[in-house]
């Protein structure tokens, strides 16, 4: 099913919605989170490490395993999340609950007809990515505003930077959704989230 003008500039919009939102949020608060860690963690760095007892080095490093296994977590919370809100056959039953349920699957109506009904509620799908991103990119955010927490806390340099390159690393993988959501879109612009095996689909 090709889509519609109106459908096209839809998906066009929320695949630019979509750039903005990881450049704008994700990538610039990202270089300036790195900016600020160097600023807060500099003098801590310089600091002679020999005049630091080894008590106290054994209670930083715990600190800095604590803080990179929070922001770890994080990381497995937004991918799950992501996975659960945005998976095609999730979204596909809500929008087919939305239009009548197993009603639509039952009646004797054509498939074309049928892809049509489900492509006037894609606004789940949409909603659904877009729902998802802000999650997202929340949680880069806050793993980013982690590593600056660590140069604050007077954490080594290099826990920081493990830090910060756990929340790049994060941003790979926000980026690397983004054609997953475009096709799962376009799929509901099209009404095709949903397989139809009923023999009246094929009349």
């Amino acid at each position: 099913m090709k889509l519609s003008a109106i459908q096209e500039e839809k998906w066009l919009a929320l695949r630019r919605r979509l750039s903005y939102i990881w450049v704008v949020w994700g990538l610039f608060p990202l270089g300036i989170m790195f900016v600020l860690m160097l600023v807060v963690a500099s003098p801590e760095a310089n600091a002679d490490a020999g005049t630091v007892k080894q008590q106290e080095r054994l209670v930083t490093e715990r600190r800095s395993q604590a803080v990179l296994a929070v922001s770890a977590l994080l990381f497995f919370v937004g991918f799950s999340l992501d996975g659960r809100w945005t998976d095609a056959e999730r979204v596909g039953q809500r929008i087919l609950r939305a239009v009548g349920g197993d009603d639509l699957k039952s009646r004797p109506v054509k498939l074309a007809k049928k892809c049509a009904q489900l492509a006037e509620r894609a606004d789940l799908a949409i909603r659904a990515v877009k729902r998802s991103v802000v999650m997202l990119t929340g949680t880069g955010l806050v793993m980013g505003v982690l590593a600056v927490g660590a140069g604050v806390a007077k954490l080594p340099l290099v826990s920081g930077l493990q830090l910060l390159a756990l929340a790049a690393i994060f941003q790979v993988f926000v980026v690397s959704r983004h054609p997953y959501y475009g096709e799962l879109v376009e799929a509901a612009l099209c009404g095709e989230l949903v397989e139809f095996d009923d023999e009246n689909d094929k009349k």
